[in-house]
């Protein structure tokens, strides 16, 4: 009872960022949302294709609740743009979500909704930025769940690649993202201003670099090269195996099942701030929702109370240590705050999460750039492989909205 009434005392609260991008209701567990078809993918729709966008999440009490949804056009900065509801989207502005079905087996019931986008009622018309937004039919004025999604065109070819910082003061522990927007499909007269690119490392808004700058201009082309575009390379991310709960799989030390509930004890961490790099497989900070013993991973899944335990660091640190990663809605928030534990002195964790494969990382949260700081106990390396998310809007002097005219994925190994 101690893991469930945790989490329920502490999921509500805001995280300290005060973004709300990513808000997600004490009684909402385990949200995914991504392209249909690649679970690990950013939620971005092509316009004009026939993708789809799949978003799923559990409700914890066992119960049904009647939940609707709605979508909200942004600008580049996430305020609501000045479009109209039938200017963006063709339906009813407010929709049911009916689509759920009851977990199977498991120690912790729990409904597991679903939803597809775009659908019969909703067909979404123009690109930018949307935000997700799903309420209790019982409180419409307070969401339960929002989530970020993109919708882009294909107007602008992006070439480029990131790789190792080049610019003194940079090289060594950090990673450069270079690239160039070709605009020759769009009649651009002033695109120093008219047309703006963010960058975004693995699924992270909080650290996103916004508002970039090219570094010249040619025929039809902007050029991006200088150091405003360098991003720590970071580590790559921890991660432990609890597909299975019969087995210790890797990163965990014990399984106990401790009547009502499984808790699943992983291996002690230790700070990884001076450690020279070692190549590891992760998910760029997700996870994966899985079940070695079921057919229906999402109905039979179990939920677990993982308990983290961290080694304090050598250096002192006033910050408070944070387990971070997709696991926590890429938030610091009091649901994954560590707590010193004088008696074993270590900081400790439990978090209530759903079987599967998860990365995590520990973090500490930068108040001066509310962002969180993993570099203080995980290092950074420029061979670290991350996902650097490029996006390109345009809005010319008459337009209304900023149209995200291009969407590209480059990685700091692979090059694409």
């Amino acid at each position: 009872m101690i893991c469930l009434a945790f989490v329920f005392s502490s999921r509500a609260q805001k995280n300290q960022s005060g973004d709300n991008l990513n808000y997600t209701d004490s009684a909402i567990h385990t949200v995914l949302f991504h392209n249909e078809g690649w679970e690990f993918s950013l939620p971005v729709l092509e316009a004009g294709s026939s993708q789809r966008l799949i978003l799923k999440f559990d409700e914890l009490s066992g119960k049904t609740k009647s939940y609707s949804y709605t979508l909200t056009h942004c600008d580049y900065g996430w305020n609501q743009s000045r479009l109209m509801t039938s200017e963006y989207m063709d339906g009813f502005q407010e929709n049911p979500l009916n689509d759920y079905a009851f977990s199977v087996n498991t120690t912790i019931p729990y409904v597991n909704y679903r939803l597809a986008l775009p659908n019969d009622q909703v067909k979404i018309l123009v690109s930018g930025n949307y935000l997700l937004k799903v309420w209790d039919n019982t409180n419409k004025e307070k969401p339960v769940l929002i989530r970020p999604f993109y919708v882009a065109e294909k107007l602008a070819e992006i070439a480029g690649g990131a790789g190792k910082a080049a610019y003194e003061g940079y090289n060594g522990a950090s990673q450069q993202i270079a690239f160039t927007v070709n605009f020759i499909k769009l009649e651009i007269t002033d695109p120093l201003n008219e047309i703006s690119a963010s960058v975004m490392q693995n699924s992270r808004i909080d650290n996103m670099h916004t508002k970039l700058r090219p570094t010249y201009i040619r025929q039809n082309q902007l050029v991006y090269e200088d150091n405003v575009n360098v991003f720590s390379g970071g580590n790559e991310f921890r991660n432990f195996n609890a597909k299975n709960l019969q087995t210790n799989g890797m990163g965990v030390h014990s399984i106990e099942y401790r009547d009502p509930y499984y808790h699943l004890f992983l291996e002690r961490d230790q700070s990884q701030r001076k450690e020279i790099y070692r190549f590891r497989d992760d998910l760029n900070g997700k996870y994966l929702v899985k079940n070695d013993r079921a057919t229906d991973s999402d109905l039979e899944s179990d939920y677990i109370c993982v308990h983290f335990f961290l080694t304090p660091p050598d250096q002192v640190t006033n910050d408070q240590i944070y387990v971070f990663g997709s696991l926590s809605d890429w938030q610091c928030a009091p649901v994954n705050l560590m707590n010193y534990n004088p008696e074993t002195k270590l900081y400790e964790l439990t978090m209530l999460l759903k079987q599967g494969f998860y990365d995590y990382q520990y973090v500490v949260f930068d108040k001066e750039k509310k962002s969180a700081d993993a570099t203080f106990l995980e290092g950074s390396h420029q061979e670290t492989e991350n996902d650097y998310h490029l996006f390109v809007y345009y809005r010319g002097f008459s337009s209304r909205y900023d149209r995200l005219i291009g969407y590209r994925v480059f990685n700091s190994v692979k090059g694409r």
